[in-house]
């Protein structure tokens, strides 16, 4: 029996499961390290990774009957994670939930109203899980001293403490417990599946930026804290010596802020002869010519820039601080140097119309990009993007946290000018308009190595076109 149990809920992106990529729940891993140093017996159900139900999950906990379960969450499936706990606490109703994650860090008040959730952790968790638990199972300490937890005193009151500080030092955190993770489950995107063994990585927290729409600085503050290139390094080198991984997806939310740092991996990568290959997300203003030649020698095969807009006035509103200029040179100089550039776009802002959406479908046309992405815009809590939708009305009538999804495929918003209708319309044309042309089916087939990546390409992208095909006819 596990003193903690930690467990991933389930997750979908509906149209593009097929092609998505399934990830080690790194952050849930550190605190698992965290803790086993602290002497806890402790286990991690990655469900998501495992593909269980609900039921299987149930019986998996009745099975190990852990006095604690930790569950963590975003947006998206906030809603499938409390279905999730009212399932476990129906069949253990005396065992203890510990919720944690963004969404209940943006929001506690939404979460810690459930009786079935006994605590929940706010921010970084690595110091709170300890201090937390130790009440918990060593009546160790005062629950109204721990900082950054939220809970129902006696009298069934919401208590928030006070915030807990971010973590100076992120290289002194452990290594992620990836013994206690079915690291043969994880797997790269589709359009991206080399055959090789996958694993992701996470090497620096937070963005020094403040895009109106990003919940990265309300989650971290506005600063950027890394791990120094000998820590990545020596994470690199188990997951690679250990568990054979030969393809890393790094999820930093800017990779390449610093450019010596990433100069300096690179280096060690090249040095020490690894047969690896990996991507990334940054910024176009984030690369250049040495920096990207350098990437592609160390194995860097795919990065994904996030643009948003395009046209330069949306790009300026949502305080993106790029160019359209920088966006091409970026596309354009990863593919000179054999780097597969993935970008995205929003649509769904405020003041956009049909004029404002046109011109981003045009833009997108003209970068010409391995793989575009419209994403209609998901309003997070507490972004300033956010408050203005609510402040304008904009949210759709039936707008509900279970239509909130990683790619926004249904709409919860409309526009000044859009319908939630018009919007999906917009979104389906605009991916209609890349992806069903012959430029680009030969150019993709150019790319795909295998027959796995070819499988997996084809079935996502006849999911995303039926969907978009859809969404185009039943425009109203």
């Amino acid at each position: 029996m596990p003193d903690i149990l930690f467990v991933v809920p389930q997750f979908s992106y509906k149209t593009l499961d097929e092609a998505s990529t399934r990830c080690p729940p790194l952050g849930i891993a550190i605190l698992a390290s965290v803790l086993e140093e602290k002497g806890y017996d402790v286990e991690i159900l990655d469900s998501f990774a495992l593909g269980l139900d609900k039921k299987q999950i149930t019986d998996y906990v009745v099975s190990e009957n852990p006095t604690v379960i930790g569950i963590s969450s975003v947006t998206a499936n906030y809603p499938e994670s409390i279905q999730l706990i009212n399932s476990i606490k129906r069949v253990n109703p005396d065992i203890i939930i510990i919720y944690g994650g963004p969404h209940v860090t943006i929001m506690p008040e939404t979460v810690i109203k459930f009786k079935s959730i006994n605590y929940a952790v706010l921010g970084e968790a690595e110091e709170t899980i300890v201090e937390l638990l130790d009440f918990i199972l060593k009546s160790k300490g005062q629950l109204g001293k721990i900082k950054g937890i939220a809970y129902r005193d006696n009298n069934g009151h919401v208590k928030i403490n006070q915030a807990r500080d971010f973590i100076k030092d992120i290289n002194k955190l452990p290594m992620p417990a990836y013994h206690l993770l079915p690291m043969n489950h994880y797997r790269s995107y589709g359009w991206l599946d080399l055959g090789r063994k996958f694993c992701s990585m996470i090497t620096s927290r937070g963005c020094p930026f403040q895009c109106t729409y990003c919940t990265s600085s309300n989650i971290f503050g506005y600063r950027w804290r890394y791990r120094s290139p000998e820590k990545v390094m020596e994470e690199i080198r188990l997951l690679y010596d250990k568990y054979k991984v030969r393809h890393i997806y790094f999820q930093d939310d800017e990779f390449t802020v610093n450019h010596d740092r990433v100069m300096k991996i690179c280096d060690m990568i090249i040095d020490q002869k690894l047969d690896l290959v990996w991507e990334c997300l940054t910024r176009v203003s984030h690369v250049d010519e040495p920096l990207l030649r350098k990437m592609s020698e160390a194995g860097c095969r795919s990065i994904l820039f996030g643009i948003e807009c395009g046209y330069q006035e949306g790009i300026d509103k949502i305080n993106k601080k790029i160019t359209l200029k920088q966006a091409v040179d970026a596309v354009n100089l990863s593919k000179n140097y054999g780097i597969s550039p993935k970008v995205t776009f929003m649509m769904g802002f405020p003041w956009e119309g049909e004029k404002e959406i046109k011109k981003t479908i045009r833009f997108a046309k003209k970068l010409k990009a391995d793989l575009t992405f419209f994403n209609t815009l998901n309003p997070y809590p507490h972004t300033p993007i956010y408050y203005q939708i609510k402040k304008e009305g904009l949210f759709d009538k039936d707008y509900t946290w279970e239509k909130y999804s990683p790619h926004g495929e249904t709409p919860t918003i409309r526009t000044r000018y859009l319908t939630s209708r018009e919007l999906a319309y917009w979104n389906g044309r605009a991916y209609l308009s890349i992806y069903l042309t012959l430029d680009y089916i030969l150019r993709k087939l150019k790319t795909l190595t295998n027959l796995k990546e070819f499988k997996r390409t084809f079935k996502s992208g006849a999911w995303l076109l039926l969907t978009s095909l859809k969404r185009v006819l039943t425009k109203t």
